[in-house]
C-alpha cells in the first residue's frame, strides 16, 4: 500500500470516527424516545421493544408544547428578519466601498465572531434592564440581532464580492437609486446566501437555552428548548419526557434543512469562488 492510499484510508477512518461521535447523541435520543422510564434506566443504548408514543403525550400534557413552539417561532423568525435585513445592508456597503474606515468596520464587526455568547450575556442583561427591555420580546430580539450579526455579515460580504459590479453600474445609468439597486438587483441574487444564513442562525437561535431562560424569564414565555428544563427536577429527572422534548425541539430544524439543503450547499460554496 503506497503513501497516498494510506493517507486516504486514515482520512476515511477519521471521518467515520467523527460521524459516529456525532450520531451517538441522535441515536440515544431516537431509541429512548419510544421507551418507558424504566427501560431507559436499565438499557439506554438498547432498541425499544415497540414504537410507544406515550412519551410525546406526557410531554404535551406536562407543558403546552404548542405554545412553546409558537414562542420559539416568533423569536426565531423575528430575529432572522432583523439579522437578514441589517447584515445584508451592512455587508453591501462594506463590500462595495474601499478605504481604511470601511476595513476597520469590517474587522470590528467580525471581531464579534470571536467573543463567546456567554461573555456578553451578563452585560446584555444589564443593558436591557437599563432600557426596560428585560423580560420582553423586543429585548430578546435586540439581543440576538446584536449577537449573531457578525456571521451573517461575513457570509454576505463574501457572497456580494462575487457579484459583478457591472450590474450596478448599468442600473445606475438607467437611473436606479442605491436602494433600488440593492433590493431589486443585488438582494434577489443573494438567495443562496440568505438560505445559509437562515439555516445557520435559525438553528442556533431555535436551540438556544441560556439567553431565553435569563432574558425572557420563566414567567414571560418559555421556548421549546427551555421546556426541556421543566422535565428536570431537583432530585429526579423524567428522562422519557426529556428525550421527547429533544425530538420535538429538533424536528422543525431538520425539516427546514431538508427543504433548503440545496440553497444551503450552494450558498456555502458560492462565496469561496470569486467571479
Amino acid at each position: 500500500m503506497n503513501k497516498e492510499k494510506r493517507l486516504n484510508l486514515i482520512r476515511k477512518l477519521f471521518i467515520i470516527i467523527f460521524l459516529i461521535i456525532y450520531l451517538i447523541p441522535l441515536y440515544v435520543a431516537a431509541v429512548n424516545v419510544f421507551k418507558p422510564y424504566e427501560d431507559i434506566v436499565k438499557n439506554p443504548l438498547g432498541l425499544p421493544k415497540s414504537l410507544n408514543l406515550d412519551n410525546f403525550k406526557l410531554a404535551i400534557q406536562k407543558t403546552n408544547v404548542f405554545q412553546l413552539y409558537a414562542n420559539s417561532a416568533v423569536i426565531t423568525i423575528g430575529s432572522l428578519l432583523i439579522l437578514v435585513f441589517t447584515s445584508s445592508l451592512l455587508a453591501y456597503v462594506i463590500a462595495r466601498r474601499k478605504g481604511k474606515a470601511y476595513k476597520f468596520i469590517f474587522m470590528f464587526v467580525l471581531a464579534g465572531m470571536m467573543v463567546p455568547q456567554q461573555m456578553v450575556l451578563i452585560p446584555s442583561i444589564k443593558t436591557l434592564r437599563t432600557l426596560n427591555l428585560l423580560h420582553t420580546l423586543p429585548g430578546m430580539l435586540l439581543f440576538y440581532g446584536g449577537t449573531y450579526i457578525s456571521l451573517g455579515f461575513f457570509l454576505y460580504v463574501q457572497f456580494i464580492k462575487t457579484i459583478p459590479i457591472s450590474l450596478e453600474e448599468a442600473a445606475t445609468i438607467d437611473g436606479a437609486s442605491q436602494y433600488q439597486i440593492f433590493w431589486k438587483i443585488i438582494f434577489p441574487l443573494l438567495k443562496s446566501c440568505t438560505a445559509t444564513v437562515i439555516i445557520f442562525l435559525g438553528m442556533w437561535i431555535w436551540n438556544d437555552f441560556l439567553p431565553p431562560m435569563y432574558i425572557l424569564g420563566s414567567d414571560n414565555g418559555r421556548t421549546i428548548t427551555t421546556g426541556i428544563y421543566s422535565a428536570i427536577g431537583r432530585f429526579t429527572t423524567d428522562w422519557n419526557i426529556v428525550f421527547a422534548f429533544v425530538i420535538l425541539a429538533s424536528l422543525p430544524i431538520i425539516i427546514v434543512y431538508l427543504c433548503m439543503q440545496k440553497q444551503f450547499l450552494r450558498g456555502m460554496t458560492a462565496g469561496s469562488v470569486k467571479g
